[in-house]
């Protein structure tokens, strides 16, 4: 994590490099990459004046905690649009959840533990009243529309307020996102899939997808065939949904073999009338268990 500034960029077409190759899935993760059930409960920093360096020894002054990371929300091309904080409180009484624009937020390395690469905080530049008028964050079962609206808003609202505090993004970043954009873009179109569809079904795309909503999903194959379940999303240094970790066979959690699927090759669906998800994958669960176990 100490190198994410300086080698987000080749770290991440690098990987993206290796997406684009015949075999889509990995067996091992990367140092750099982040994994949602890590960074979930990750604690968050507010600075009134703009975080200008890349590394900094232990919290700084004017650094105020104001709560941790309680979810993210993600679109179903992969982006993670937003990170939910619970704000305030104490011992969970009291609390408020804000929807802040991942964009917004932060990698800072700890320069104090050098060795740990894993050690970095989250910073976002907005002041105290910026965040206590920014818009509570509301949890729907309504269309899907209406809820990726919903959420595009509250997100939108406390990026938009951080710019205004003062906010400037690093230019390595940018390069190193539109590095990222491009690589990605390349590999989807040399990817040609037809998506899954069910009766009763629909795709969930552009909506607010939670961890939780999706950490436990039933996955089948092509043929409707249980084969396990998602049990992990990884992230990755641009906050883009990278791949899915599927627990495949077992019973009861014993003799499940974990293996990771780009995201690319999952297809997301959800109940019309309901909330039950499923993951589907173009495998069936002989091709699954030939892959290599997943070790995180």
């Amino acid at each position: 994590m100490k190198r994410l500034m300086i080698s987000t960029a080749l770290a991440t077409l690098v990987a993206t490099a290796a997406m684009a190759q015949d075999n889509p899935f990995r067996a091992e993760s990367d140092p750099l990459e982040i994994h949602a059930s890590e960074f979930i409960g990750k604690r968050v920093y507010a600075s009134e004046a703009a975080v200008e360096g890349n590394a900094f020894n232990g919290i700084q002054d004017g650094w105020e905690n104001i709560g941790e990371i309680n979810d993210v929300v993600l679109s179903r091309d992969g982006t993670v649009e937003a990170v939910i904080v619970d704000i305030g409180g104490f011992l969970g009484i009291g609390e408020r959840q804000v929807a802040v624009d991942m964009g917004a937020v932060r990698f800072v390395a700890d320069s104090a533990t050098a060795d740990d690469e894993g050690d970095y905080f989250l910073v976002i530049n907005a002041a105290r009243a910026t965040l206590e008028g920014a818009p509570e964050y509301a949890w729907k079962n309504t269309p899907m529309t209406a809820a990726g609206e919903a959420v595009d808003e509250a997100a939108t609202a406390v990026g938009n307020a951080a710019e205004a505090t003062g906010e400037t993004v690093a230019d390595t970043a940018d390069d190193a996102a539109a590095a990222a954009g491009t690589a990605v873009d390349a590999t989807a179109d040399a990817v040609t899939r037809e998506p899954v569809a069910r009766d009763g079904y629909a795709a969930v795309a552009g909506v607010d997808l939670t961890t939780e909503m999706l950490t436990g999903a039933a996955a089948y194959d092509a043929n409707d065939e249980w084969i396990g379940e998602l049990s992990e999303l990884i992230v990755d240094e641009q906050g883009k949904l990278s791949d899915a970790v599927i627990d495949v066979g077992g019973f009861l959690g014993i003799g499940e073999k974990p293996v990771k699927l780009a995201m690319s090759e999952v297809d997301i669906l959800r109940k019309a009338d309901g909330n039950d998800v499923r993951v589907y994958v173009p495998m069936t669960k002989e091709q699954l268990e030939a892959l290599p176990t997943y070790d995180n």
